[in-house]
This record gives C-alpha cells, structure tokens and sequence, in this order.
C-alpha cells in the first residue's frame, strides 16, 4: 500500500492488494506429460483450491514423454489453447531437455517463444508458468535416444536440479513470465528429510512429490500460502502440513527467483492542484503487452476511467484519492491524500508513507521518509481497543502481528486518533 499525506495527518484510506481474482475463479490449462498426469496433478491443484474456498476450471493435455516442441505441433494443445478462455497456461517441458544443453537451447527454449506467442495470440489476457520438474533420484547422466547428445554426469539429485532450475530460471526471465520452483520445493524438503519424493523408477513422483508439486503450483496460480488448508490427499495430515510449510518457504521466502509478480502491475500517480481543480497524471507500470485499466475514485463519490483525468471539487476539504489500475487479472491500487483549500498547515509538508504487505499474516512493514521518524503509531481492533503501539525509530519499521487475530485493524500515528489507515490480517 502505498499513501502519500500531510506530514502531520493521516487519514482513513481504502487498503490496497495486488489480488488475482475478484471472485477466486480462475481457469488453467495445464500442458505436459507424464510428470503432470502422474496422480493427476491438475486435480491435485483443483482439491486445494477448493478446499481453500477457489474455484479452479481445469483442462488438460499429458501425452507421455510430450515435450515443448510437441506440444506446438499437437493438433489437441491447439484446439485447446485455441479456445482462448484460459487465465493461465502451466506448461511442463519433458524431464531431460532442461539438463541436455542442445535440447536447451535448441528445442526448449525457441518452442517456450512459440508457446507464449502463440498463447498471447488467442488472448493477450492468459499468462504462462513453467512448472520446473524435479531431478533424478540419484542424478545420473541423460542422453538422448541416440546418444548423441547428453548432459553432464550428474552425481546427485542435487546436481541435476540444480541444472533444471537453472534452465526453467533462465527462460522464464528471458520471456519474462512466472515459474513455479517445484523442483526446488522438492530439493528443500529431500534435504531437509529421509522422506522419498520419487515412484519407484527414481524419477517420476509418488502421491506425496504430486501432493508437493500441487501446493507449489497452487501458490503459484493463487499468489497464496497454502499453509493451512486441510485438503490432504490422503496424506498423514503432520505430512501435508509439513509440506505446505517447506513450499511456501520456498515461494514466499525468494518471490522474485520466480517472478511470482512478474504480471503484477504497479499504480502509481502525480497531481497538481490549482484552485479547486486538480489534474491527474498517471505513474502505474506494468510488465504486459495488455493496456492498463483505470478506475479513479476522487473521494468525493465522483469517479473516472480516463488515464490522465481533471477533476473539480465543489468545497474545501482533505480528499482521499484511489487509482485502481487492472492488468488483465491483476490490479492494484494507490491512495493519496489532496487538500483543497487553505487547512492552516504547511501544504509543502508532504511524506511518504508506504505500508506492506496488507493484508498481511505475520509481519507488518512501515516505510517512511524521515520527517515521520519520531512519531509514535498505534494499532486498534475497529472498536477503538489498543492491541499494539511504538514508536517510529527510522524510516523502516518492522511490527510483529502474529498474535492479532484475523481480520479489519486501524493504524493511527501520531496523536490524532480519530485519522486511521485500514489494515487487514488474514
């Protein structure tokens, strides 16, 4: 979240959150092979979400061995990708490509340029994650049929996955799109554990490495821990905890490794006031090829959906403004505060306050300039009663909340406890 105030102000403000869905429905195609249809993957994905109160539209297409390039050339990939309803496409390259670097370079990645090409021609709005598989048990070197070109001897589960997540990283950034860190998941938990992730060929997955792909991909698709949902497969439920922990540690501790916000997009905004008249400049970025959708709220039950709108207020007063940009399925808002009229402060007085994440889980982090240094916050349930205060030493401050329970707090700094920014705890 992001305010712009007064120095000496604060006021009650819309909360702001990068959300993927409005109304928890999304629709997912998943392209792979047997690495996917193994325990049936997608609907492993589909249980979690619903147990998590999501709706998830699921189709599929897993031919054994299927690579990339195949999928490219399959007349049913096509007819699916063609129906251009889908809000995501999971695509699974086979398990030796990544590792195999003629196949990388010369099969994996220019087939991942004609997928995201040929996705974004059906509907510019659906959105590629790679799922990275996952190394051999016990490594090994991979060649193709021919032996004619093969990877390195690798000497280790670990060896082998890391040349996977290397692959899978490199052309996610190149095209600039999501991937979901399965393999790394796995990698985490193998070593941190004796459990056995792999079916008994040492490479594809048992129910429990499904189960963790699916928590992995489901955080993926949702932007959402999985910490807590009591979809378990049929797994011990200690397990299953244990493996919604190790994959949301491994999706939320390094985000930007995956470019889990790569589709996100950023509102921002600049203003100028003369008179009671202010001129509005968009600021918002975004990582598509997709236009931006904008939704201005002036805070005085007026509203736009021009870029750059000017708008007149009718009296004086400390207005409220929110920008709501929309990227397809992402959106994200920005509040500043204007003032309009002479209030008897130093109307060059301005700060930067940002405060994230909100909602939040755990820990709340404050962002300000230094002319909030000093100030002292508050932080109270809606009925006014005092669950946490400090002071605000510098310009970050980090607040532990995890004793609050879920649901709408008000953070007041300063002594005016009538002026409030909305927090949510979920």
């Amino acid at each position: 979240m992001k305010l712009k105030i007064n120095a000496t102000l604060i006021f009650l403000a819309a909360w702001t959150i990068n959300t993927v869905s409005a109304q928890d429905t999304l629709s997912v195609l998943f392209l792979g092979n047997s690495y996917t249809s193994y325990n049936n993957l997608p609907q492993l994905v589909q249980s979690l979400s619903s147990s998590a109160g999501k709706t998830l539209i699921i189709d599929s297409n897993m031919p054994g061995g299927m690579t990339v390039s195949g999928h490219i050339n399959d007349p049913t990939t096509l007819s699916k990708i063609s129906q251009g309803t889908w809000d995501y496409v999971v695509i699974q390259e086979q398990s030796q490509i990544p590792t195999i670097d003629y196949y990388r370079y010369n099969d994996m990645y220019p087939a991942m340029i004609d997928l995201k090409t040929l996705v974004e021609q059906f509907n510019p709005c659906t959105r590629i994650i790679t799922y990275m598989t996952w190394g051999r048990r016990f490594g090994g070197q991979q060649c193709d049929p021919s032996n004619t070109y093969c990877s390195p001897v690798f000497v280790d589960f670990n060896h082998m996955q890391d040349s996977l997540t290397s692959a899978y990283m490199e052309i996610s950034d190149l095209l600039n799109i999501q991937c979901a860190p399965v393999g790394v998941t796995w990698k985490n938990i193998l070593n941190d554990t004796t459990i056995v992730l792999h079916d008994n060929d040492n490479s594809h997955p048992n129910l429990d490495g499904s189960y963790v792909a699916a928590l992995t991909l489901y955080s993926s698709i949702w932007k959402e821990p999985s910490a807590g949902i009591t979809f378990n497969a049929g797994l011990a439920s200690s397990r299953a905890q244990y493996y919604q922990q190790m994959s949301d540690n491994t999706v939320f501790n390094g985000p930007s490794d995956w470019n889990l916000n790569v589709n996100d997009p950023l509102a921002d905004f600049s203003f100028t006031v003369i008179g009671s008249t202010v001129t509005f400049t968009d600021a918002s970025t975004s990582g598509s090829i997709t236009p931006l959708d904008y939704f201005w709220e002036f805070g005085d039950g007026s509203t736009s959906t021009l870029p750059n709108p000017a708008h007149t207020y009718a009296s004086n007063g400390l207005y409220t403004v929110n920008l709501i940009v929309t990227d397809c399925i992402f959106s994200d808002t920005v509040s500043y505060g204007i003032q309009i009229g002479a209030t008897g402060i130093d109307e060059n007085g301005v700060a930067q306050l940002r405060i994230y994440p909100n909602p939040f889980q755990a820990e709340l982090q404050l962002s300000t300039d230094p002319s909030l240094t000093g100030s002292d916050y508050t932080i109270t349930d809606m009925s006014g009663k005092t669950m946490n205060r400090g002071h605000l030493v510098s310009s970050e401050t980090i607040i532990n909340l995890a004793g609050l329970a879920d649901g709408c707090y008000l953070l007041h700094i300063g002594a005016d406890m009538n002026q409030a920014v909305k927090l949510i705890k979920k």
